[in-house]
């Protein structure tokens, strides 16, 4: 794991943001000084090529960290986040008392929480439309991340669970957070939503994608679904929602709610033709 260090103001966060969401959202995060208008932005990447593209585009500095900089840190904890009623997201599934369905992902430095934004909102989907889906219902999850979506998908009763991301070390997380979590009817693979062909039809796709792969893969993604199919939408900038709906409108697809959180959108949708 390496990781890419840069000083800056924090009057320029947004364009920081958008500059390096190609590296992934999840893996940015942002430190602020107390008392000043500086902060600390820094992305953790799986390859030293990356680093060193950012450096070379941004300036900064990179590292490479030692495996203990970085691995979840079994001693430490967080309190569960409850979803719904319905889900709780844990360190340990013990620690959830209140009836709900455990999601474990480890603790320390993992990646797909359920605290960003965007990832929230799409568990509060998948909970609000679990009861309306057919049954044994089948689930693709684009640009799975930790796999949270997908755990989450099995635990509410899908039948099969396809879930694609192109970054390697996301697949292996996924793969070892399904595995953590028993679940049996997740298929994980490394797939590049804008190169490979989706095949199979879905009763619920998940997309948690930036905006301009989101608008690219309408087609694609669109292609995945029958009429009646169910899609939720995030990762999108508020800025740029118009065009998103726009995209998949054009296409049979229909945002029925849409939640806004800052500069983030997420939208449920609905195939109708």
């Amino acid at each position: 794991m390496w990781v890419w260090t840069r000083i800056t103001s924090r009057k320029w966060e947004d364009a920081w943001v958008e500059r390096l969401r190609f590296a992934g959202e999840e893996r940015l995060t942002l430190q602020y000084f107390p008392n000043s208008a500086r902060m600390r932005i820094q992305v953790y990447c799986d390859l030293k090529k990356t680093v060193v593209q950012i450096k070379r585009l941004f300036g900064g500095e990179w590292k490479k960290l030692k495996s203990s900089d970085w691995a979840p840190d079994p001693a430490k904890k967080r309190k569960p986040i409850a979803i719904r009623g319905r889900l709780a997201i844990c360190t340990e599934a013990s620690d959830v008392k209140n009836g709900c369905i455990p999601l474990v992902i480890p603790a320390g430095m993992a990646f797909g929480t359920g605290e960003h934004v965007t990832t929230a909102s799409c568990l509060r989907f998948l909970c609000d439309i679990q009861k309306d889906l057919p049954p044994s219902w089948r689930m693709l999850d684009l640009g799975t991340g930790s796999g949270i979506l997908a755990l989450a998908g099995e635990k509410l009763g899908a039948s099969r669970v396809d879930a694609l991301d192109f970054d390697p070390a996301c697949v292996r997380t996924s793969k070892a957070n399904a595995k953590a979590n028993r679940c049996r009817h997740i298929r994980i693979r490394q797939a590049d939503v804008l190169k490979t062909p989706l095949r199979g039809k879905y009763d619920l796709v998940t997309a948690n994608l930036f905006s301009e792969v989101l608008i690219a893969a309408a087609g694609r993604i669109t292609g995945t679904l029958r009429p009646g199919s169910r899609l939720i939408l995030s990762g999108i900038l508020r800025t740029q929602l118009a065009e998103c709906r726009k995209a998949f409108q054009k296409r049979g697809v229909r945002m029925q709610k849409t939640v806004i959180r800052g500069k983030w959108a997420s939208a449920l949708c609905l195939r109708e033709r």
